[in-house]
């Protein structure tokens, strides 16, 4: 009895471990996540770029600083896809931005479900 108390601690640390570095990977293979700010013609935002090799998933939506980008069939060249968050305008009439609470990441759809993961933009300064 004195020797299973050890074993089942063990086992029991060793799933957890286990558990926890499997829910920390990314579901899907991101590559080349950037954003870059700009401010030109009464416009204000950010320039978010990825590549996505998966084509059975689709982007549906990016979320950058809390604001929330729905990304168009336009956004895609080849396998990368570039959007535009607009963060303030003056130029489209009563342009509401959408705010959301999550992390940075991208809202996908797979298989008729919606699902976000969380990516980790890296910001380019010039």
């Amino acid at each position: 009895m004195r020797n299973s108390i050890p074993k089942a601690v063990f086992l029991l640390f060793s799933f957890v471990i286990f558990f926890l570095f499997s829910c920390s990977r990314q579901l899907l293979d991101i590559k080349n996540q950037t954003y870059k700010s700009y401010n030109r013609n009464n416009e204000r935002g950010y320039v978010v770029s990825f590549k996505l090799n998966d084509a059975a998933v689709v982007p549906k939506s990016v979320v950058i600083n809390g604001i929330v980008q729905y990304i168009a069939k336009e956004n895609k060249i080849g396998d990368t896809y570039q959007i535009n968050v607009i963060v303030q305008t003056t130029i489209i009439h009563n342009y509401q931005v959408k705010l959301d609470k999550k992390e940075n990441g991208i809202y996908f759809e797979k298989n008729s479900n919606i699902f976000f993961q969380p990516v980790k933009f890296k910001l380019i300064t010039n």
